[in-house]
């Protein structure tokens, strides 16, 4: 936990182990053309990118489609990219020109939520541990997300299921 925020909130870590080597799966979380193929909750989702920089200070804006039609757009702002080993972001929920709104199903939903990403190489396998945490939320944001955690491992977790899919085709 951050011991400065105002409403410290224990973090969310997910952990996978992936058949696949360290350097492909950084690429997958790190290059637009991998990133559109995986980064889904569900099969049947679109993913498509209006704008891909992804380096510290760079960001991307895309849009995610669901099956019956309904559109999110998330902006993600990459504050740190340490080839092979970590990369840190801050993610919201946004309007098609980026700016931030109000989560459409969970208006109490944290606006700043840090991911971290942290790799290591296990012979040619890769352990990925995913750290998800509000920054400085509201008592109602602290409380939206402690409320949902159970929940964490359908969302991010979903889309860990989908990357090791993806690094399965990538192998061949």
């Amino acid at each position: 936990m951050n011991p400065e925020a105002k409403n410290p909130v224990a973090p969310t870590i997910l952990t996978r182990d992936y058949d696949a080597p360290i350097e492909l799966v950084f690429e997958a979380w790190t290059r637009a053309e991998h990133l559109q193929n995986w980064q889904v909750p569900f099969d049947g989702f679109k993913f498509e990118f209006a704008h891909a920089d992804i380096r510290p200070g760079g960001f991307t804006l895309h849009k995610m489609t669901a099956p019956n039609g309904f559109e999110m757009w998330l902006k993600t702002e990459y504050r740190s990219v340490t080839p092979h080993t970590e990369l840190a972001f801050v993610q919201y929920t946004s309007n098609e020109a980026g700016e931030f709104v109000s989560n459409p199903k969970m208006p109490d939903w944290p606006r700043n939520l840090l991911t971290t990403i942290k790799l290591e190489a296990i012979e040619n396998k890769t352990r990925l541990q995913l750290i998800w945490q509000p920054i400085d939320p509201s008592d109602a944001e602290a409380q939206a997300f402690d409320q949902s955690r159970a929940e964490h491992g359908a969302g991010w977790g979903a889309g860990l299921e989908q990357l090791a899919a993806y690094l399965d085709r990538q192998r061949g």
